[in-house]
Parts: C-alpha cells; structure tokens; sequence
C-alpha cells in the first residue's frame, strides 16, 4: 500500500512540475510573440523542441522515482505507470491553463495566431512558385478555428496517447532488477 500512495504522490508532484514548466514555456511564447514570428516552420520546430524536452524530463523524473522511492529498482510496468500518470497530471494542469488562457487571458490568441501562419504559409508557398490550386487546398486547411473546447480535447488526446507512447520507451529503457534478482541470475 505505502508503494502505491509513493506511486500517486510523486506522480503528481512530478505531473505539477512538468506541467508548470510547459505553461512556463508557452508563456515565453505567448509574451515574445514567437509563433507569430516565426511562422509554420518554427512551430513545427517549437513543437518538437517542446515534445523532445518532456520526454527528457520525464526520463529524468522516472529515474529519480527509481532510485529516491524504489531503492534503485523498477519493473517495467512500475515505470510505466509512473511516467503515464505524470503525463495524466501534467495534462490535466496544462487543460486548465490552456482553458484560462484561451476564455480569460488571451481569447483571440488561437484566431491571431491561425492568421499569421496562413499569411507566412501562403508568402512561403508563392516564393517555392507552387501552384494556386495547391495554395487554394492550403488556406482551406486554416479556415475552421478550433473552438477551445476542441482544442482541450485534442490536447488531452496528445497528451494521454504521447505521454503513453513516451512511458514505453523510458520504461522499456530504464526498468532494473533489484540486486538480489541479479545475484541469483
């Protein structure tokens, strides 16, 4: 029983940190303006930036679950699960934040932000010289805004689906016999 509680409590300690540092970052780019900045591209570099630093953070926190909770050891599933319900908190904190963000703080940020990427794709599709009808099938692509709503859900869907695919690689990379299993072997 005191495993599992350490399970969910550091689980959600460590979900609130990696959730408070991604709504950390999407403030810097919230208040630099820098998806507006950089376009299409740089989202896509924004977003694999974001998604390569909580997959090392997350393999940070599962190892340190490892040696401060589990005394060096850990089972697959163990390491599974941890790092699946750190990513479940930390999506449910940053849903919070985005619903905040998008109703209170900031509501015409994803309408501003959608223009500007159709502004820079179409500038960027003109300057490679495609053609118009490959434009045109573009800028359809920017037409429907998703509500907030949409966009939590398809957040919670990234995050559960990500954070489980993330939590199979670290669980099958991490995972450590205690000693006495090595010994016997």
């Amino acid at each position: 029983m005191e495993q599992k509680s350490s399970l969910l409590k550091s689980s959600l300690i460590y979900g609130l940190y990696l959730g408070l540092i991604s709504i950390l970052i999407s403030v810097v780019i919230w208040a630099t303006s820098l998806m507006e900045i950089m376009g299409i591209f740089g989202t896509s570099i924004i977003g694999l930036l974001s998604l390569i630093i909580t997959f090392i953070l997350l393999l940070v926190f599962t190892k340190s679950y490892r040696k401060k909770d589990l005394g060096g050891s850990i089972t697959f599933g163990q390491a599974f699960l941890f790092g699946l319900l750190v990513m479940i908190f930390c999506t449910i904190l940053t849903s919070i934040y985005n619903y905040v963000f998008s109703t209170i703080i900031d509501p015409e940020y994803t309408e501003r932000l959608m223009a500007v990427l159709q502004q820079k794709t179409m500038e960027y599709m003109e300057r490679v010289g495609a053609p118009e009808s490959q434009i045109n099938k573009a800028m359809e692509r920017f037409g429907d805004v998703p509500t907030v709503f949409e966009s939590i859900k398809r957040n919670v869907m990234y995050g559960v689906i990500g954070g489980a695919v993330m939590s199979l690689i670290i669980a099958a990379s991490i995972r450590k016999k205690p000693k006495e299993e090595m010994d016997i072997e």
